[in-house]
């Protein structure tokens, strides 16, 4: 080997290091966030909000306009996973992902019911029309009435015909954006916006490039034993 092929290899395996460093930290947050996205569910990452700083700093999520604590002080902590607030002739209907809360008119508690007693998972959506008030979650949409007293499973031809309705959706909510969501976007560097592909093509063109390198300099250091080998034994020969 030469002494300007020695420096190239030298060059070379310095770089390879380098970009061994980039890649296997970007894969090790590929690992960490994929085990979390596969298991957001069974730890409740999939709807367990992201603190109100970290939704500012990463979203640029300000708080609601309407601080529902403020107006709903009977609520105590349960005003925290409030999404949206109906107002009704009488009073309001404030919606949470687990809960629906009937205030009067001065903002006191007349009934909190459970989702689940109208037979939602998850209330994913509402809108109201007259006295009528649908809700739905991932599977049913239940009509309902302002008092939350009668309930009605909608066949799927007569839910699909309310799509196009004004619903209030939890997604909406800030208090919403999920430890999943995070997730997600950081295992899909959806933080980088239109440069998300680009960086995305960067990392694996590194890697490629660090498969390529790793076999150069592999073949060089075989070569170079190789050759080390014959030379040795030639001079035992002598």
């Amino acid at each position: 080997m030469t002494v300007n092929q020695a420096r190239r290899r030298k060059a070379l395996a310095r770089w390879h290091r380098r970009l061994a460093l980039i890649v296997a930290l970007w894969l090790a947050v590929l690992a960490v966030s994929g085990v979390l996205i596969n298991h957001a569910n069974d730890w409740g990452l999939d709807h367990k909000p992201l603190p109100a700083p970290m939704q500012q700093w990463l979203y640029g999520i300000e708080s609601d306009s309407e601080d529902f604590c403020k107006t709903a002080v009977s609520l105590g902590s349960d005003c925290k996973h409030i999404f949206a607030r109906m107002p009704l002739l009488a009073g309001d209907l404030l919606l949470s992902e687990n809960s629906l809360f009937l205030l009067d008119d001065t903002g006191q508690l007349i009934e909190k019911l459970g989702i689940g007693q109208l037979g939602l998972e998850r209330l994913q959506g509402a809108f109201r029309e007259g006295p009528r008030i649908y809700l739905r979650d991932r599977h049913i949409t239940v009509l309902t009435d302002t008092d939350l007293l009668d309930r009605e499973i909608l066949d799927s031809e007569l839910a699909a015909a309310l799509d196009n309705r004004n619903w209030l959706l939890a997604g909406e909510s800030p208090n919403l954006v999920s430890w999943e969501r995070l997730l997600l976007d950081l295992h899909a560097a959806r933080f980088l916006g239109p440069l998300a592909i680009v960086f995305s093509d960067l990392m694996a063109a590194l890697i490629i490039l660090l498969l390529l390198s790793g076999l150069w300099l592999y073949s060089v250091k075989s070569k170079a034993n190789e050759n080390g080998s014959r030379n040795q034994g030639g001079h035992f020969d002598q």
